[in-house]
């Protein structure tokens, strides 16, 4: 089974104190093909920036991602526009959720622990990963 990936699926995956790692290491090897939007990318770098990752920490972790063969990297330019749709009366913090969100309502599967991005996702029909979140 393949899915979009949200950043915080990466993120929870490479701290190991955190709240859902086992969860996301879980669901990260679970799945046969790694769908993630380039701007996922710049979004985990941002996150690990702001974790206290050094960049060599960071880079390896990225080239983890981006060399593993589970991993499609999708050219989201596509979605741009319609990140501003799937926005509705949202203010413009939620647009990269909202690009992520776009991909996934294409590809009908979305990997993320983010409440608010689930809630959004499930009224496009979209499947979500992990099915719980505790």
């Amino acid at each position: 089974m393949g899915a979009v990936i949200d950043s915080n699926v990466f993120i929870y995956a490479a701290v190991e104190d955190s709240e859902y790692h086992e969860s996301a290491m879980h669901l990260i090897h679970s799945l046969d093909r790694w769908i993630v939007p380039t701007i996922v990318v710049y979004e985990t770098v941002w996150n690990f920036r702001k974790l206290g990752f050094n960049n060599e920490e960071a880079r390896e972790l990225v080239e983890q991602i981006l060399f593993d063969p589970r991993t499609s990297l999708v050219d989201d330019r596509q979605c741009l526009l319609e990140g501003f749709n799937l926005l509705q009366d949202l203010s413009l913090r939620h647009y990269i959720d909202s690009v992520v969100l776009a991909i996934a309502k294409e590809v009908g599967t979305l990997a993320t622990y983010d409440k608010k991005l689930r809630n959004r996702a499930e009224k496009l029909n979209a499947k979500l990963l992990p099915e719980v979140v505790g």
